[in-house]
């Protein structure tokens, strides 16, 4: 039984376990609960708006996370190439520590909502906004130019997006390797462009 105080970390990790095995709408509030060992009244407490705040709750934390990793590799003294292969080496150990069963759980939620008014479509707008601004920052400190930093940052994340999707279903970490060969290709092509 999950400790008072720890019942809202609990049910967010819980969450973003889940949510990255199975997406957002294939995990229901009873397993949350089972999984997460907090009690039922708990849930209600923390996340009065159910199921939605908690994915909103996640969407933020891992999001978070993973900008502070993006602007933390930004400052290392690494080239363009380097910062490449350290993201995809990243998420292909991700998805190979969890026995390929499972991929972001930010896309995982934002393949599965409908409407771009929703808080939870909101959230993860926003999340991916940061990821590409802080690959851009890294990109432009790196020699591109600001319009081709934004453009091989959105093209880093969809490639780490689409990765995560195509490693669950080949099992293979693959995908991560590709990614990374065709994203320091688009890098090398855009510095060129300068």
């Amino acid at each position: 039984m999950a400790k008072a105080s720890s019942a809202r970390d609990d049910l967010v990790s819980a969450a973003a376990e889940l949510f990255r095995a199975r997406g957002y709408e294939g995990v229901g509030v009873a397993e949350l609960l089972e999984v997460s060992g907090a009690p039922r009244g708990s849930l209600y407490f923390h996340f009065p708006g159910g199921k939605e705040q908690i994915g909103i709750e996640v969407i933020q934390r891992v999001g978070s996370a993973v900008t502070e990793q993006f602007r933390a590799l930004g400052k290392r003294a690494i080239d363009l190439d380097a910062y490449v292969d350290a993201v995809f080496k990243t998420t292909a150990k991700t998805v190979k520590d969890c026995n390929f069963s499972g991929s972001c759980p930010i896309a995982a939620i934002a393949a599965e909502i409908s409407g771009a008014d929703t808080p939870l479509a909101g959230a993860v707008k926003l999340v991916f906004d940061a990821w590409e601004a802080a690959i851009a920052e890294a990109a432009a400190a790196r020699g591109l130019s600001l319009k081709n930093a934004a453009d091989f940052a959105s093209a880093l994340v969809t490639s780490m997006e689409g990765a995560f999707l195509l490693s669950k279903s080949q099992r293979s970490v693959a995908p991560h390797v590709n990614a990374a060969r065709a994203v320091k290709a688009l890098g090398a092509s855009l510095t060129a462009k300068n």
